[in-house]
This record gives structure tokens, sequence and C-alpha cells, in this order.
């Protein structure tokens, strides 16, 4: 997960936030250098949820059975 960001890349509180789940079961790899404004990183098996409500978002990473990482959080809608 990348916070938010302007269309260059350079961290802006009023930017999109990016995220890039892989979910689909193929093998864990080394994911490479961490990108700048980076703020999650893991290989981990699991599916990730976003509730959408008016003006905002929630997401919650959960893992599968026997993995440990969890992440969750929430933000506004700009």
């Amino acid at each position: 997960m990348r916070g938010p960001q302007d269309v260059n890349g350079h961290a802006t509180p009023s930017g999109i936030r990016e995220f890039v789940v892989g979910t689909g079961g193929a093998t864990h790899y080394v994911v490479g250098p961490v990108k700048p404004n980076s703020e999650v990183q893991a290989s981990v098996w699991g599916l990730i949820k976003f509730t959408l409500r008016p003006g905002g978002y929630d997401w919650e990473f959960m893992p599968v059975a026997g993995e440990t990482f969890h992440d969750a959080g929430s933000d506004v809608c700009h």
C-alpha cells in the first residue's frame, strides 16, 4: 500500500492512496525495493475487504488461517 500521492508519486495529503493486492494464489516472491510513500508491504495469502461509505472508505486485510499479518485503516475521499 502506498500513502496518498500526486500523479508523479510524490506524497501529498490530498492525493490518491494506492492498494496493490495480489492474492491469486501464486507462490510468494520477493517484491523488490520499497517504493516511496510505501506504508505496508507483506507476502501473505489472504484477502482485502473494502467498505465504501459516504465521504470515505475502510480497508481490512485478513490473512488465511495460520498467518498472523493483519492490516486495517480508514480514510476520507477527496
